[in-house]
């Protein structure tokens, strides 16, 4: 079941809605980056100056450290927040990712209750923020882990935690596309397992370079997938029915 929602995502993603949503976070998150490149310019210190009698003798070089240290805080910002950018907004915009899927394969069985447009952004923003809130809070069992472990047990941490934060989410992305809230938190504790499988395969997606750029697409397209897949949709009409 997974390996057919990974197969035919990847098929699909070269698809015009895909691509474009694509596009649209890249140019976010360069944007964005081009903006704290020029706020962190108009503000660097041109010369960095030592007072102190150890550091004096660096005041010779104190033009050339204040260039490294700018382009190294540029360089770092690059590399820490260009995922983080791209995920949120690919997460607002996962709806279309969703929509382009069940258009090709699930016509019959398209999501229609309207989400608002707060309710999304919301949504991807606290995402954003739970994963670099909890990251943060295990910097130093990721620390122990690699130490003792040299690499496994750290990256089996990383992956179990984002795991469990990406399927949550993912899952009601698009499951809310179908049901209330409520129902839809009740099915994702149902089918827990099998989200959460997917939502490591986004985690371990984003250890890759480049890939995790893709893993947002990637992750809401075969959630997509796992949805129509565990019969959700049907489920969510029984329960209609039944209530």
């Amino acid at each position: 079941m997974i390996a057919l929602s990974v197969n035919r995502s990847w098929q699909q993603l070269l698809h015009p809605k895909f691509r474009s949503v694509f596009l649209t976070a890249i140019a976010a998150a360069a944007a964005t980056l081009v903006l704290l490149t020029f706020v962190l310019n108009a503000y660097w210190p041109e010369v960095i100056v030592f007072e102190s009698e150890w550091f004096s003798w660096l005041n010779d070089i104190g033009e050339g450290l204040a260039d490294a240290g700018f382009w190294a805080v540029v360089f770092a910002a690059s590399y820490l927040l260009f995922p983080g950018i791209v995920t949120m907004v690919m997460g607002i915009l996962a709806d279309q990712i969703a929509t382009a899927v069940e258009d090709e394969y699930y016509p019959n069985r398209r999501g229609t209750r309207k989400v608002p447009v707060r309710d999304v952004v919301v949504s991807a923003a606290k995402l954003t923020l739970k994963m670099i809130f909890i990251n943060l809070l295990a910097v130093l069992p990721y620390f122990l882990l690699w130490l003792f472990t040299l690499g496994p047990g750290a990256l089996a941490l990383f992956i179990a935690i984002n795991g469990y934060l990406l399927g949550r989410e993912y899952f009601e992305m698009v499951a809310i596309r179908h049901a209330h809230p409520r129902t839809v938190n009740a099915l994702r504790i149902t089918h827990g397992s099998k989200v959460f499988v997917v939502g490591a395969l986004m985690a371990a997606l984003f250890l890759v370079p480049f890939l995790n750029i893709l893993a947002p697409i990637l992750g809401a397209a075969i959630m997509t997938h796992m949805v129509h897949q565990l019969g959700v949709p049907d489920e969510i009409a029984r329960r209609g029915a039944e209530n």
